[in-house]
């Protein structure tokens, strides 16, 4: 399966011709001390959501969403949850390599996370627990925010 992903009225910059999960693990520790509790605590989500990417080729790269949710009740865990998805994406020859890093931190996660965020919604309903359906994420604030963290560093020496 082959993806396009296009500008308007242009050619695609990118396309992603195969999708693959790295990574799946799954704790579920304690389940009989939360499915039969009666405790009505509400639990405590956390949730991580990084982006990697790295050059394979010229105008070829991998790029991975590391997803990673953990579910306590008190003190007690829940449920951990951690999904490395992955897209090898070829970008489009006629674009300049100044846009690779934003296209690939940026569109190419976004594009991912749909498919991502299936797999730890069913990963978590196995636990017996209400599937975790994750909130979409802002990859472009998320990319600004690093690239501001890493022009503070470099002023800071």
């Amino acid at each position: 399966m082959s993806d396009n992903v296009e500008n308007p009225g242009s050619n695609p910059i990118f396309s992603i011709p195969v999708q693959y999960l790295v990574d799946l693990s799954l704790e579920n520790p304690t389940p009989l001390v939360h499915l039969s509790s009666t405790s009505e605590d509400k639990p405590e989500i956390g949730i991580n959501v990084q982006v990697n990417a790295r050059h394979l080729t010229e105008r070829m790269f991998e790029v991975v969403l590391d997803i990673n949710a953990k579910a306590t009740r008190g003190t007690e865990p829940m449920f951990i949850c951690q999904v490395k998805y992955a897209g090898l994406v070829a970008m489009s020859d006629g674009v300049e390599e100044s846009r690779f890093k934003d296209i690939l931190l940026e569109d190419c996660p976004e594009f991912l996370f749909p498919f991502a965020r299936n797999i730890v919604a069913d990963a978590t309903r196995e636990t017996g627990f209400p599937p975790l359906m994750l909130q979409p994420v802002d990859f472009k604030s998320m990319n600004r925010a690093q690239k501001e963290k890493a022009n503070e560093t470099e002023h800071v020496h």
